[in-house]
């Protein structure tokens, strides 16, 4: 960084815009340790205060250092990056309204008790995962699956269909991969609640598939993923932490971080020890809430470049298939920002993350993106968790499934992009609730406001 106090001075407000979310979280979150602020803390550390905190010690670290040469550009993508986060906290304020903290536990573990046709919804996890993993080796030309098939999936994850940096990632294919994921959260409840054994060895079945598909897709946040699916699944159920959820997460940890570092390697081969490898990719990258992409649109986004919020749109024509369409633009912004702004012509993209997509739609009126996404998230957050969707719709299940992914996106993805995708997933999510849960319909009386009946819905 610059300077020293300047330095110090970043660190201590990225320190604070870690300690508000989190303060937030635990105040006024519906669920502990995983509610929208909590996770906007995570993605605030890990994105803002530790690369600020490593780039103050080896600059050369520093993603942004390869674009911009402003001498004041870091200390403006910060001030950017610090608006945005605390008006995020401020409209996640805003939309906090009280609410019944039991009653949504209690509709919670009603609905995932009465989880049907288990073995059905293994073996059906099972059998989509491995059509789907067939017909995207044999999209890709591989014609087995070896230790080159999956270094290639890892280090080169689309395919190039044009020369404008536009590729295919074979993401509709990848949607299927849905249903080997809810299955787990949906077994892995019902084990919560019923204490099956068997049923929650169906769930970590599914959780070592979703481990060895994490490595097939070359996407180490699906690993993050896999935590929060089963920490938010236990907490809306009402758990608590305890010694053995914290031994049990601990090891989980460990071995994810060494699955993790696994897969940097094979992406990046350049034999540095994994771990090692791994600390760099995060610290190095435009992964979380990133601090390097503030400062390099904040640098180089003119007043001409602006966008003005078509990028929120670009969803609209992302559900056209390549195959009818194969000139396309790209629905992800961060290929748009990789080669219209930061001047690279290589294909891929730049990971844009949300204050970014925001600058470049309205430059810094954009932080007033972050009052409405915080809003948002206390929203969704609401009736999602509330006790009567939860009874009738089993919505507490789109909180890991639908909402997690929405709120990772919009703090270190491109909005329309993940539109795309959750639609499709939402389809077979909401299918899979029909087919497999039990919903219940509240019945009270005409006649008195004092009895009410469960019914199945």
């Amino acid at each position: 960084m610059g300077g020293i106090v300047e330095a110090i001075l970043i660190i201590s407000l990225a320190v604070l815009c870690t300690i508000i979310p989190f303060g937030l979280g635990q105040k006024y979150g519906m669920l502990r340790l995983v509610s929208p602020m909590h996770l906007v803390a995570y993605f605030g550390f890990f994105g803002f205060l530790l690369k600020v905190m490593v780039y103050a010690v080896n600059p050369e670290f520093a993603f942004y250092s390869r674009f911009v040469t402003n001498p004041s550009g870091e200390q403006l993508g910060a001030i950017y990056l610090i608006l945005f986060i605390l008006l995020l906290c401020v409209g996640y304020r805003f939309g906090c309204k009280s609410y019944s903290k039991s009653d949504s536990v209690t509709a919670a573990r009603l609905v995932a008790g009465g989880l049907t046709r288990r073995t059905g919804l293994f073996l059906t996890a099972l059998l989509v995962t491995g059509l789907t993993i067939v017909v995207i080796l044999r999209a890709r030309g591989d014609s087995g699956l070896d230790q080159a098939v999956v270094a290639s999936l890892n280090s080169a994850k689309q395919i190039n269909v044009n020369d404008a940096g536009v590729g295919a990632t074979l993401a509709g294919l990848k949607t299927f991969f849905v249903v080997p994921k809810f299955a787990f959260v949906l077994l892995l409840a019902n084990a919560i609640v019923t204490g099956a054994r068997f049923v929650m060895l169906q769930a970590g079945l599914l959780g070592i598939l979703l481990v060895f598909i994490a490595i097939l897709s070359g996407d180490r946040f699906e690993l993050v993923e896999l935590l929060i699916f089963a920490l938010a699944t236990h907490m809306i159920l009402g758990g608590r932490l305890h010694g053995r959820m914290l031994l049990i997460g601990g090891a989980s940890l460990a071995a994810l971080a060494v699955t993790s570092a696994y897969m940097t390697q094979l992406r990046v081969a350049d034999g540095a020890p994994m771990l090692r490898s791994l600390a760099q990719q995060i610290v190095g990258s435009t992964y979380f809430l990133d601090i390097n992409v503030a400062i390099m649109v904040t640098d180089r986004v003119s007043a001409d470049q602006m966008l003005l919020g078509q990028s929120y749109g670009w969803w609209s024509f992302g559900w056209v298939p390549r195959a009818f369409w194969f000139d396309k633009p790209a629905v992800d912004l961060g290929v748009m920002f990789k080669r219209d702004i930061m001047g690279v012509s290589t294909g891929g993209a730049f990971n844009v993350t949300g204050p970014g997509e925001a600058f470049i739609n309205f430059r810094w009126a954009g932080i007033f993106v972050g009052f409405a996404l915080g809003w948002l998230f206390r929203k969704g957050e609401t009736v999602l968790l509330s006790s009567g969707p939860a009874m009738r719709h089993g919505a507490f299940f789109l909180y890991p499934m639908i909402f997690y992914p929405f709120v990772q996106a919009a703090l270190q993805s491109s909005f329309s992009a993940y539109v795309v995708g959750a639609a499709a997933q939402l389809v077979l999510i909401l299918a899979m609730i029909r087919i497999f849960v039990v919903r219940y319909a509240v019945w009270i009386s005409p006649l008195t406001n004092d009895r009410s009946r469960l019914y199945v819905a």
